[in-house]
């Protein structure tokens, strides 16, 4: 499988499955396309390489009866600690991608969010990656970085487009007047 979208597809095939289990609640996450379109989204920026790794922990956590959406609902519960083999790496990765939201908040601040959970969030989320595709990853963020680039951004670009926006600069006036008009 070396189509990246392939392997995108493949991936939030398998998170929703994991996710059904969790019979959730939000109405909007339970609508199989939308969650599906989402987390390629989430994932779209990441190189192959990452993303084959991550395809790899999910088949790894399905043959060891472990449900990873649940480990990472039950971090940001509190209930489960981040492993501290892991704690470096997703505090590097966190906070990386928390100056790129920080950044892209400033810029567009009706358009992208910066909650403070974002960070919990992520590094929940990133708790329940096997380290090699901790390190994939942060090859990814920090090969970004030094380059300029911005990976949420491209993932919001991903987004907003499939959605049918030129740009962003589209989606913050939209919503801009949508809380204007509030």
């Amino acid at each position: 499988m070396d189509d990246k979208m392939e392997v995108l597809k493949e991936i939030a095939e398998r998170e929703y499955r994991f996710f059904e289990r969790l019979q959730p609640t939000n109405s909007e996450c339970k609508r199989e396309k939308t969650f599906k379109f989402m987390r390629i989204s989430r994932f779209y920026p990441y190189s192959l390489e990452t993303m084959l790794s991550y395809l790899n922990d999910l088949i790894e956590a399905e043959k060891e009866g472990r449900n990873p959406l649940y480990e990472k609902y039950a971090c940001m519960e509190g209930r489960l600690e981040i492993p501290e083999d892991k704690r470096g790496l997703i505090e590097r990765i966190v906070q990386i991608e928390k100056s790129w939201i920080e950044e892209l908040h400033g810029k567009y601040p009706h358009a992208i969010e910066n909650k403070p959970e974002f960070q919990r969030y992520l590094a929940c989320e990133l708790s329940t990656f096997s380290v090699q595709t901790l390190e994939r990853y942060l090859e990814d963020v920090e090969r970004a970085k030094e380059a300029g680039k911005n990976l949420a951004l491209e993932s919001y670009l991903y987004t907003f487009s499939r959605l049918g926006y030129s740009s962003l600069e589209d989606v913050e006036e939209k919503f801009k007047k949508r809380t204007l008009q509030k």
